[in-house]
């Protein structure tokens, strides 16, 4: 399945992360592939590997949700979704025919998808993520441990002057406020999966928020380098 955005490079090549999931296994094991297509989608190729050699965390056995995104001629970036407490990232410099071995990033994130974007000048990197992950004994993500759910409550913005290799220091965007009152922790502080384009400088986001309605939030791509900090919240 695939859950995030694809990309198309300058050479146009269409990219997909895509990932298997074995729910048989308690806990979930996944796997994470790129889905590569040279004729806009008549033909394609799996990589790294055929099923099931796909990429994941040993520690884990996980890594699904993978999102790539262009970073201009035949390089291109991809975020990775694991259950380790970060975001991991993979690179390929040859159009997205060979890949990296995935690392850890510096930005902190719980089992949830990754989300980036590029900002109006095409080249700084926009990444919205949870900065939390409390869950430290995963077995598993079913909705019960509430703790890991409350991990997707919150979203913070880092930006990338340098095609992800590095990350700035996390700005608080918003939070889910709302009374936790739904029958499962899985939908009371859900802001994950959020969307966004940009309409001049105007960043148009779009947040599936609870699981019960699309929230469309509005504002300036400015506003991103103006927002506090880890810092400036604290008491």
């Amino acid at each position: 399945m695939s859950v995030t955005r694809m990309c198309e490079t300058e050479n146009g090549t269409w990219l997909i992360g895509s990932h298997e999931a074995d729910w048989s296994y308690k806990p979930l094991i996944t796997r994470q592939y790129v889905l590569r297509s040279e004729d806009r989608g008549k033909t394609w190729t799996i990589l790294p590997n055929p099923r099931h050699g796909g990429w994941y965390v040993p520690s884990f056995n996980r890594m699904d949700e993978g999102r790539p995104i262009s970073l201009g001629g035949s390089k291109v970036l991809m975020l990775l979704r694991t259950p380790e407490g970060h975001l991991w990232s993979t690179r390929s410099l040859d159009d997205g025919l060979t890949w990296t071995d995935p690392v850890p990033t510096s930005l902190i994130h719980p089992d949830a998808p990754a989300m980036v974007f590029h900002l109006s000048d095409g080249k700084t990197l926009v990444v919205f993520h949870h900065n939390r992950c409390s869950d430290r004994t995963y077995t598993g993500l079913d909705g019960s441990k509430e703790e890991l759910m409350k991990d997707r409550s919150e979203v913070w913005v880092s930006l990338s002057k340098d095609e992800g290799e590095t990350w700035s220091e996390p700005r608080f965007l918003f939070a889910n406020a709302l009374y936790p009152n739904m029958p499962n922790p899985w939908y009371s502080y859900q802001c994950s999966y959020l969307d966004m384009f940009l309409d001049g400088d105007m960043i148009n986001m779009f947040v599936p928020h609870r699981w019960q309605r699309v929230c469309h939030l509005q504002f300036s791509e400015q506003e991103l380098f103006n927002l506090p900090g880890v810092k400036d919240l604290s008491i």
